[in-house]
C-alpha cells in the first residue's frame, strides 16, 4: 500500500489552520477578559476614593453639600474643607480621564457628576475653582456643571392619607 503524500500533506495543512484558528479565538478571549478586569479595577479604584472621600466628610464632619458660607469654620477646618473639595475634583477628573479613554461608561460618569453641583453650591466651594488647575477641558466640564442649578434635595411631603 502506498501512501499518499499530497492526502497526508493537506491534512497536516488543515489541522495546523483549525490550531492556528483556535488559538486566536482563545487569545481573543483572554484579550477580553483582561479589558474587563482592567475596566473593573478602575471602577473599583473611583469607588474606593469616592468611599473615601465620604469617609473624610464622616470623619471631620465636614461636607461641601451641608457647609454653607455663613458657617464659621476654624482655620483647620478651613483648610480641611478646601481639600476635601480638591479630591473631589480629583476624583471626577480621574473619571473623565477614564470616560475619555473608554475605561468608564456615560452612566457611570453621570453619576460621579451628579454631586457636582451641590459640592459647588457656596461661594466658598467656588472659589476653590479659581486656583486649582487641572485639565483645561476638564475644568470647563466641571464648570458648566457647577453653573447648573441645584436639585432640591428635599423629599416632597407625603400626602396625607385616609386611615
Amino acid at each position: 500500500m502506498a501512501v499518499n503524500w499530497t492526502v497526508v500533506s493537506t491534512l497536516i495543512e488543515l489541522v495546523g489552520a483549525l490550531v492556528v484558528v483556535v488559538s486566536l479565538w482563545y487569545v481573543g478571549r483572554q484579550i477580553r477578559q483582561n479589558t474587563q478586569a482592567a475596566l473593573a479595577s478602575s471602577r473599583q479604584g473611583l469607588l474606593a476614593a469616592d468611599l473615601s472621600l465620604i469617609s473624610e466628610y464622616i470623619t471631620h464632619g465636614i461636607d461641601p453639600h451641608l457647609i454653607g458660607d455663613d458657617v464659621s469654620l476654624s482655620a483647620l477646618d478651613e483648610r480641611r474643607f478646601t481639600w476635601i473639595v480638591i479630591k473631589a475634583i480629583r476624583i471626577r477628573e480621574f473619571a473623565w480621564h477614564q470616560l475619555q479613554c473608554g475605561s468608564l461608561d456615560e452612566a457611570s460618569w453621570e453619576s460621579y457628576m451628579a454631586p457636582v453641583p451641590g459640592i459647588f453650591s457656596t461661594r466658598r466651594a467656588k472659589k476653590i475653582l479659581d486656583f486649582y488647575t487641572g485639565n483645561p477641558t476638564f475644568m470647563d466640564i466641571l464648570r458648566a456643571r457647577v453653573a447648573k442649578p441645584v436639585a432640591n434635595e428635599t423629599p416632597a411631603p407625603m400626602a396625607k392619607t385616609a386611615d
